[in-house]
């Protein structure tokens, strides 16, 4: 009986790890791709608008769950902008922190990077961050929190993990950089059925659903 628990003990953590694995592969081949496709377009935006690039690629990425939250699906919208009294386009509702809320709507997703960039360009509020080194991608992610951007308190750490991790910071110098190393973190099977035998429970990597993020 015990032999038998043991042994389910392992299939459990083997397939606990494999199924980490596949959602972890899978979110870093969407992010990358995602990465790849709009790249030079946040650089265009940085040369036009001077938002770091890593900046604009961040929050498209939080905010849209790469491309692939519904949302982005189907309005095109990989901000989270919503409607305000200004807007005169396209609209779309979606459940937000309240249900129905109005979600602007756009033809083509470059558009939305558009509205985005003049989101923050066009604000007084947003001013001071137009201030910083372009390079300052820790500047920008800390005072779009503090200037309200986000009522997510994480919203700073989450913006500069993205960067970090997908070395998107490469493409604040304007041109568009091979990436050179993708950091992953691999969990064999022999290694848990080793810790398993050691009576030590193997580090398994969590994957946690981001807040959705909003703005003010």
């Amino acid at each position: 009986m015990r032999l038998s628990l043991h042994f389910l003990g392992i299939l459990l953590l083997s397939l606990v790890c494999l199924s980490a694995g596949a959602e972890s592969q899978r979110k870093l081949t969407s992010y990358q791709k995602y990465i790849s496709k709009y790249s030079d377009l946040a650089i265009q935006h940085q040369k036009k608008y001077r938002i770091p690039a890593s900046i604009t690629l961040a929050q498209g990425l939080l905010e849209s769950g790469a491309g692939q939250s519904d949302l982005a699906r189907r309005s095109n919208n990989h901000f989270g902008i919503k409607c305000h009294s200004d807007w005169r386009g396209g609209r779309v509702y979606h459940d937000d922190d309240l249900r129905g809320e109005c979600f602007r709507k756009y033809k083509r997703v470059e558009d939305s990077y558009d509205d985005h960039s003049r989101f923050l360009a066009e604000r007084s509020r947003y001013e001071r961050l137009f201030k910083l080194n372009i390079k300052d991608y820790k500047g920008w992610a800390k005072g779009l929190q503090k200037c309200g951007y986000a009522t997510d308190r994480a919203y700073a750490n989450k913006l500069i993990k993205v960067i970090e991790d997908y070395e998107l910071y490469r493409f604040d110098s304007g041109k568009r950089k091979k990436k050179t190393s993708t950091k992953k973190q691999n969990l064999p099977v022999f290694h848990i059925w080793k810790s398993v035998q050691n009576n030590q429970l193997p580090d398994i990597p969590m994957i946690h659903h981001m807040d959705t993020l909003q703005f003010p």
